[in-house]
């Protein structure tokens, strides 16, 4: 798996020799790679992954709506469905009163 991981770090540009962060250019590359390194150094340990994430998310609103889409996608949360039943019942039959004529038939 380390070597794996090495490999990954070495597409995204980053190398244990070069130390000088200011020649790094600050892109997504060399954030997923800072990211990738601090997972290894964890040795991917679970709590150190929840804690991470948990952290990062409370500033979510410095997000757009994209990028939070996306998030959710990739944690493959889903919204919340409430099931509604509405009952409506049908009349069939109005009971009506008489109508009472009350005026001149002639």
């Amino acid at each position: 798996m380390s070597a794996d991981m090495d490999n990954v770090l070495d597409l995204f540009g980053y190398s244990d020799i070069n130390d000088n962060d200011e020649d790094i250019p600050k892109n997504e590359n060399y954030y997923v790679a800072e990211i990738l390194k601090l997972v290894k150094e964890t040795n991917d340990f679970s709590l150190y992954i929840y804690v991470m994430i948990k952290t990062l998310l409370r500033k979510k609103e410095l997000l757009n709506e994209i990028q939070i889409k996306e998030i959710a996608q990739i944690l493959n949360i889903k919204p919340i469905v409430k099931e509604k039943i509405i009952i409506k019942e049908k009349i069939v039959y109005k009971e009506r009163k008489n109508k009472v004529y009350e005026g001149d038939d002639y």
